[in-house]
């Protein structure tokens, strides 16, 4: 397996960012809710899983704040983030996966400008295929009322068109069904959440993705793979926090 110097022109023995410290020497990646015991010497599929694990955690991050906005009654806060989280599990799934050696060695140098992904809506119709699901991504579905793709509709809100600061004075509610986008982006988080955890235990991504075709539409057992894999991880010395589950 081909050697790769993480950090991509930093020290190589020690490199440091936000909510993550990796020694090459001691070999420890650690980064948010998971921590990923990795070789001396670390290579590209090693950072691969570093990538992945990175937009794992951000994740976590803003599901976690998306429920505190259902909880506070802010639907309008809710669909913006939601847009992001959406985002951000697409594209880390896509860089778990689907990401040659070459681009993901650039993921240490892009910019805001620069995302190194296909688009949205094509790295969702892969995790679609992927998952026996269709070839088409759900995102690109019309939203009754505004005659636009689900997508594009928050797409709108994020950025600040015009139709999006009509959305406070409309009963958002009546338009977007928020408990059940709550429920899949549980459950979507939990699809990311067991491709990272298993392929930290090497499963084979042919496995992973038979093993999802089983469960995930069925929240419940989506769930109980979850919490399989990380009693997997921390039999094997990976700590990770439960709570996050």
């Amino acid at each position: 397996m081909m050697a790769y110097p993480l950090g991509c022109g930093l020290p190589s023995r020690w490199i440091s960012d936000w909510k993550y410290t990796l020694h090459n020497q001691g070999g420890i990646i650690s980064y948010g809710m998971l921590t990923v015991v990795t070789i001396v010497g670390a290579s590209i599929e090693d950072y691969r899983l570093l990538v992945a694990i990175r937009y794992l955690n951000a994740s976590d991050l803003l599901l976690k704040g998306m429920k505190a906005l259902y909880q506070d009654d802010n639907p309008f806060h809710f669909l913006v983030s939601l847009r992001s989280f959406i985002e951000y599990t697409r594209r880390g799934i896509w860089f778990l996966v689907w990401a040659s050696d070459d681009q993901l060695k650039k993921a240490e140098h892009l910019t805001f400008k620069q995302a190194g992904s296909p688009s949205l809506t094509k790295m969702d119709a892969m995790i679609s295929e992927a998952m026996g699901t269709g070839k088409e991504s759900p995102l690109k579905q019309i939203v009754d009322g505004f005659n636009e793709p689900f997508i594009d509709a928050l797409h709108a809100l994020t950025h600040g068109n015009p139709i999006s600061v009509r959305f406070p004075a409309m009963e958002i509610t009546k338009l977007f069904d928020i408990p059940r986008f709550v429920e899949r982006a549980e459950q979507e988080q939990n699809i990311f959440r067991l491709l990272v955890y298993r392929r930290v235990l090497k499963m084979p991504l042919s496995d992973i993705w038979d093993l999802l075709k089983t469960v995930y539409d069925k929240p419940p057992l989506m769930h109980q793979e979850v919490l399989k894999a990380a009693a997997d991880l921390k039999r094997n010395g990976i700590p990770i926090e439960w709570k996050s589950l």
